[in-house]
């Protein structure tokens, strides 16, 4: 988030100093930059929450799969 911040600051300064179109060019590639670490942060997110919501389902299914077993272990 800061380097984008930076590269938006230069893209302004460079814009004011050198012409419009090379300062679009910087402020363009740091929103580029931004939207891609803001998707890959979301993946993470989504990558975080599926794999917590797997392992609760895991540990349901093993600590029901335990319980019918001793259910059933207990009637032998």
């Amino acid at each position: 988030m800061k380097l984008a911040i930076a590269a938006l600051a230069l893209g302004a300064l460079l814009g004011l100093i050198l012409g419009v179109p090379l300062g679009r060019r910087v402020e363009r590639v740091a929103w580029h930059a931004d939207s891609t670490i803001a998707r890959a942060r979301v993946t993470g997110w989504l990558i975080r929450d599926l794999t917590g919501g797997l392992l609760t389902v895991a540990l349901v299914v093993a600590v029901a799969a335990f319980v019918v077993w001793a259910l059933l272990r207990h009637h032998d």
